[in-house]
């Protein structure tokens, strides 16, 4: 169960005052810690705003927006021992647990995120749908 949401830093940058045609973001994962029950997962989370593509078919970056901070969820044993043994061997998350903090992360930051967006002349940060993850080929050999 997700317990806290800290958000430690928030940048944000606009190069033009073009019209702002695309958004696209983007979740990271920085790092994981596990303490008995408690799982800190530390996230950065960008939007880039574009603005239309230029003659190369290239889309002009108008600024971008980046929140960084952690998520704290309190887990049973197993769970928690599960997410430590995943990230050491493949640094990412299993997926119940990953589609459940990258929830989080984009609700919050998209709302906390709407007021600095606003401030810079941008849209709102504000994916449009939950994330539902699944397993996968592999594309690594």
């Amino acid at each position: 169960m997700i317990t806290n949401v800290d958000v430690s830093k928030i940048e944000a940058h606009r190069g033009s005052r073009d019209q702002i045609s695309n958004m696209k973001f983007n979740v990271a994962f920085d790092d994981v810690k596990v303490d008995k029950e408690n799982v800190h997962v530390g996230f950065t989370f960008s939007a880039f705003y574009e603005g239309e593509a230029g003659a190369k078919g290239d889309a002009k970056e108008v600024g971008k927006l980046v929140i960084s901070g952690k998520v704290t969820s309190k887990e049973e044993k197993a769970i928690a021992d599960e997410v430590q043994k995943t990230w050491e061997a493949k640094k990412t998350l299993p997926l119940k647990f990953a589609e459940d903090v990258l929830n989080i992360i984009t609700f919050e930051c998209g709302a906390r995120g709407t007021l600095i967006a606003y401030s810079m002349g941008f849209i709102a940060p504000l994916p449009m749908s939950r994330t539902k993850l699944q397993e996968g080929p592999s594309n690594v050999s």
